[in-house]
């Protein structure tokens, strides 16, 4: 039946795919038939995990934003192509509500949608409302966004906060304790993300060779990056005897970040909010080149809560890094107060609030059809 029929859409990028599977699998639960739209990038994150819990749906898209004309006109043509196959898709399924994740592979469903006559809902992950989403809330019935304050929403339209969605087995992988034995290793987890593992691959085992050796030899490197650099990396730590594994990307991040003791990564809203859901502490880096400078506005919302410290790349140094590392490393209290802390920002509820939202619009909507038809 139609009214049984989800379909959501996701930018390509972790921070935008991993919050729709979240509330993908809140409504499977419920007993409705998911479905995914997404561009090739969000395709191929999805190839590593074991169950999708949506039928996958990958259309054309890009950002009409770019620079120079030849870039624009052909962003526009992936659009319009990607408006193509979603139409196609809502006509062969109509649904009864369409929840968009931001990123612009969102743009044309939702689009779409709206002109079919379909319910629309979006979600903001970050604490800085962007630019797709801000120009679908203008169609959109309603906005649901992670943290409080967010930023740039647009004038006159209320926002519902529901939190950040992330996926159970992050709050499962919550049980695994940390232990500060003096026998047992100290775990770093550095990951770079989607566009920004680069800098961290010169910059950690610089900061590590800083250490003093009887920290070093305790040291268990788990570390992401680019396929290009994981030879050069492996060797660094072998030549600095620190025992590392090296890959371009963890199938199974929960258990990766449960058994840290502390994590160096970039501050997407899907990290910072995997982060709380484990109660791990972190350093966080937030990707300059953001957009809006949203990453930041995000490791903020950690930081200000006390379970992680904003790093500002521009003014980082290997040194500085290094100073870091021996200060919490070295204090088994203060990263288990971080962690804790860090648990304070998680919002086990948010993708049932989310569901919750799209039923709710769903339900009205069906009421107002059968008020019109009667």
């Amino acid at each position: 039946m139609t009214h049984r029929h989800i379909y959501l859409a996701a930018g390509g990028t972790g921070g935008h795919i991993f919050p729709a599977l979240a509330v993908a699998e809140a409504l499977q639960l419920r007993g409705y038939q998911t479905h995914l739209f997404t561009d090739r990038r969000g395709a191929a994150l999805l190839n590593d995990l074991p169950q999708l819990p949506a039928k996958l749906h990958v259309i054309a898209a890009a950002s009409p934003f770019q620079a120079g004309i030849l870039r624009r006109l052909s962003a526009l043509a992936k659009l319009s192509a990607g408006a193509i196959s979603s139409l196609l898709c809502l006509l062969m399924q109509r649904p009864a509500i369409i929840i968009g994740f931001g990123g612009y592979p969102s743009f044309a469903p939702l689009l779409v949608g709206r002109l079919l006559g379909v319910p629309i809902m979006i979600h903001e992950q970050n604490a800085f409302l962007g630019r797709a989403n801000h120009v679908l809330a203008k169609f959109a019935n309603r906005l649901a966004i992670s943290w409080p304050q967010t930023k740039n929403l647009p004038a006159k339209m209320t926002a519902t906060l529901t939190g950040m969605p992330v996926r159970q087995a992050f709050f499962a992988a919550a049980h695994n304790k940390l232990n500060f034995g003096n026998a047992t290793p100290l775990e770093l987890v550095v990951l770079g993300g989607s566009q920004g593992a680069a800098i961290l691959a010169t910059l950690v085992p610089d900061a590590i060779a800083m250490l003093d050796d009887s920290l070093r030899q305790r040291l268990c490197i788990r570390q992401q990056a680019r396929p290009e650099q994981i030879d050069s990396l492996t060797q660094r730590y072998t030549d600095l005897g620190v025992t590392a594994d090296i890959k371009t990307f963890f199938t199974d991040v929960p258990n990766v970040l449960s058994s840290s003791h502390l994590v160096i990564c970039r501050a997407g809203a899907s990290s910072v909010a995997e982060l709380a859901a484990i109660g791990r502490a972190a350093l966080l880096l937030p990707l300059p080149s953001a957009m809006d400078d949203h990453q930041r506005m995000n490791a903020m919302q950690m930081q200000n809560v006390g379970g992680a410290i904003c790093l500002d790349e521009t003014n980082l140094s290997a040194a500085s890094l290094a100073t870091r590392l021996m200060q919490l490393l070295g204090a088994p209290k203060s990263l288990l107060k971080m962690a804790n802390d860090a648990k304070t920002l998680a919002n086990p509820d948010a993708a049932d609030a989310i569901a919750d939202l799209a039923e709710n619009l769903v339900s009205i909507t069906r009421s107002k059809q059968t008020g019109a038809a009667a």
